[in-house]
């Protein structure tokens, strides 16, 4: 279970290292990106739509890990992080870090599903929890 926490984590990180580097792309028009990275950003810089996209994955992923971790820690000091937690957990970090991409992409469904499945994959978590 240890190994899924981590791996959730990695993709929590790239998730922020991708809508970051899509935000600062997206000022191209402000200036030197160094300058624009560096400074205070007092200014609210638009956003391309990628990077909006982006931002609403990284907000849904922050929702999706306040479920996780929770539910991954308690599976592991309960002693009951085996079976349908262990493919739960993995259902949960496969279908996020197919989330990111569907949902940059615009895939029409796929981010929903992709969604649906990590939430399936909670649930799955929550069952051996509760058994």
């Amino acid at each position: 279970m240890i190994s899924y926490i981590l791996w959730a984590l990695l993709l929590y990180f790239a998730y922020v290292a991708v809508h970051a580097v899509l935000k600062l792309n997206s000022s191209k028009g402000e200036g030197n990106l160094l300058v624009v990275g560096l400074g205070p950003r007092d200014t609210v810089l638009e956003k391309s739509v990628s990077a909006q996209r982006c931002g609403r994955a990284q907000r849904n992923m922050e929702e999706a890990l306040f479920f996780f971790l929770p539910l991954a820690l308690l599976l592991i000091i309960t002693d009951k992080a085996d079976g349908i937690a262990l493919t739960g957990a993995l259902v949960f970090v496969i279908a996020r870090a197919a989330y990111l991409p569907a949902y940059f992409f615009g895939v029409f469904g796929l981010r929903t599903l992709m969604w649906l499945a990590g939430f399936v994959g909670l649930i799955m978590m929550a069952l051996r929890l509760t058994s």
